[in-house]
């Protein structure tokens, strides 16, 4: 398997050498990102060091560019202005930002908005074109013969993506890939690049013609020399799938943020999970929830969750996988103590994997319950999530057919879990917490999270 994984690896390696042979390196993926949802960039600057010490790679901030002038975290994805930084801070507040991160080894990622520009008060159809710097009205789509003039709503179900491509977003006047838009939406690029930036993700990338996001993240790759990481937002529907943009860069996984979506909530299975319903690339970004599926700020909620409890337990689920790149919304964060452990635990199980560890992801059906689901991250890791209100509780694990074996401790609650082999071959859990118990022992609605350590640990907690 690491042999195949090298040399998937190495072909890629070769195939972006030959394409751009000016890129000194490939972007590392990310271990963890914090998204920094509608924060000002000098808030975001006095904890951003904070953030490296709890394990995330990469912070996502908000759009940069000068927005619709409302306060309200829609605005911020509303342009007026490539040319200007403005609305989460200035281009010195930003500045200072990306410095303070790197400094403490964190990269930053700038959210672009480049398929549609601001509603600024014209109504549901109609858009004063004159309002945006730089852009005539050659540069939208618009009604034939009215310019500003909305010419036709979305259908995502007609069995084509024309109307995704060129009509409206909702009323946001949308934009034509004229020479001019693609020289002032470069040179925004440039801008950020210039202050140092490590990635883009690219809203409504969907909407978009993939010829010019990738045109886009070629113009990046050059100028960056290959050493920003990039993703698209894609949200999948009947006419789009992930594969129609994942060839050019990692997309949005909402697929698996729908079967989790099933898994978690009341009544929903977590055995589901064993084999989860995902995109099929190891890059794609993975949530629990997003700004697009929270209800209460958004009321075009994409499939969101009735108790928000449920998506934390999500996230956690998401951190202790192998595959994919977490996104953590700074809410979710602050509200759940087990998410900031899920990002260590992320950033442990990364480490070991780079020194040679064994941290393949494997879901254990030793368990077999509908509501706590387990999983072995080789022999490294072991990650457990009880869904249900009352406590999860068993006195006898048999661990036989699994890699765990040895002295694990749970980061959180730091005790620890010692696994051994009987006289009959069979390996169980014979400590859990205390020598005086072993099986499992899980609390209602909590996520745990332990990692391999010496025996000795386990010797010294007796």
């Amino acid at each position: 398997m690491r042999c195949q994984k090298f040399a998937f690896v190495l072909a890629i390696s070769l195939v972006i050498a030959f394409n751009f042979p000016g890129l000194a390196q490939v972007a590392e993926q990310p271990v963890a990102i914090f998204h920094a949802f509608n924060q000002n960039y000098n808030d975001v600057k006095k904890f951003v060091c904070e953030l490296a010490d709890q394990g995330y790679s990469h912070i996502q901030i908000a759009p940069t560019q000068k927005s619709n002038s409302s306060q309200k975290w829609w605005a911020r994805y509303q342009p007026i202005d490539y040319g200007v930084i403005e609305g989460k801070g200035s281009q010195e507040d930003l500045r200072q930002l990306i410095a303070q991160a790197h400094e403490c080894q964190i990269k930053v990622i700038a959210d672009v908005v480049f398929n549609h520009m601001a509603n600024l008060g014209g109504g549901d159809d109609f858009e004063d074109l004159s309002k945006f710097p730089g852009l005539s009205k050659d540069d939208f789509y618009s009604a034939p013969g009215n310019p500003g003039k909305k010419p036709c709503d979305i259908n995502y179900n007609d069995g084509n993506r024309n109307s995704e491509l060129n009509c409206w977003l909702g009323r946001l006047p949308d934009l034509k890939y004229t020479a001019n838009v693609k020289k002032i939406q470069k040179a925004h690029l440039k801008k950020l690049l210039d202050l140092e930036i490590d990635g883009f993700r690219f809203d409504a990338a969907k909407h978009m013609p993939a010829d010019v996001v990738k045109e886009y993240v070629d113009y990046i790759n050059r100028e960056s020399k290959g050493s920003t990481w990039n993703y698209l937002e894609v949200i999948t529907d009947s006419d789009t799938r992930a594969g129609d943009y994942k060839w050019i860069a990692a997309v949005t996984d909402f697929i698996l943020y729908n079967s989790m979506k099933a898994a978690f909530t009341f009544g929903g299975d977590l055995r589901s999970l064993r084999i989860p319903i995902a995109v099929d690339d190891s890059r794609s970004v993975t949530f629990g929830r997003n700004h697009d599926t929270i209800r209460e700020i958004n009321s075009s909620a994409i499939n969101p969750y009735d108790d928000p409890s449920d998506s934390y337990l999500a996230t956690a689920y998401v951190l202790a996988r192998e595959s994919g790149t977490p996104l953590i919304l700074n809410w979710d964060h602050a509200d759940a103590p087990y998410i900031k452990t899920g990002v260590k635990f992320r950033q442990i199980m990364y480490q070991r994997s780079k020194a040679g560890g064994n941290v393949k992801e494997n879901v254990l059906a030793t368990v077999d319950s509908s509501t706590v689901l387990l999983i072995e991250r080789g022999n490294e890791g072991v990650f457990v999530v009880n869904k249900a209100a009352g406590k999860f509780d068993i006195p006898i694990l048999d661990l036989t057919l699994t890699n765990i074996e040895g002295c694990y401790r749970e980061l959180r609650n730091n005790f620890t879990v010692a696994v051994q082999h009987r006289q009959n071959g069979k390996k169980f859990v014979t400590r859990w917490g205390t020598q005086n118990r072993g099986g499992m022992e899980v609390q209602g609605r909590d996520a745990l999270y332990f990692i391999r350590e010496p025996w000795q640990q386990c010797q010294i907690d007796s």
